[in-house]
């Protein structure tokens, strides 16, 4: 018997705290995604995207760790869209393309974002900075996301 294909869009979900994550995870799967996830950091997350990329991904600005927009960097060299829950974080400007919600925000919302992002999926760029990346040196969050753009 052949297993059926999995045609649902896949959401990463990358949240610190569990009842947030959980509460992401039982929003999208009720509106049809599957998700990957709840993580808690960027590493964790990093590490499902070459063997299985999400369709779209939801990424808190204050994972384990350290800040989420490492992950967001890596999911726009790789064309895929996001949106980031950012509370009172200060967001860089190369972001304000993102859709972005506060800590306190409604279902419909997150669902509205994915949906509207999830059919039109960008080819992948090269990163002008992936071997700055790749080695583990610091890198100019504010700059890597124009430049991955152009």
């Amino acid at each position: 018997m052949q297993k059926e294909r999995d045609t649902r869009p896949v959401v990463l979900v990358a949240e610190p705290q569990a009842l947030p994550g959980m509460w992401l995870e039982d929003v999208l799967t009720d509106a049809g995604c599957a998700v990957s996830g709840p993580y808690g950091t960027c590493m964790e997350a990093s590490e499902t995207l070459d063997e299985a990329p999400p369709d779209f991904a939801v990424i808190s600005t204050d994972l384990n760790r350290g800040p989420g927009f490492p992950l967001a960097c890596a999911l726009r060299r790789q064309g895929i869209p996001f949106a980031l829950i950012a509370g009172n974080a200060s967001v860089p400007r190369a972001f304000s393309d993102v859709p972005t919600f506060d800590r306190l925000f409604d279902a419909r919302d997150v669902v509205a974002a994915v949906t509207a992002r999830c059919p039109a999926r960008v080819d992948r760029r090269a990163c002008p900075m992936a071997a700055r990346i790749a080695a583990g040196e610091d890198v100019a969050l504010d700059q890597c996301p124009p430049a991955c753009r152009s």
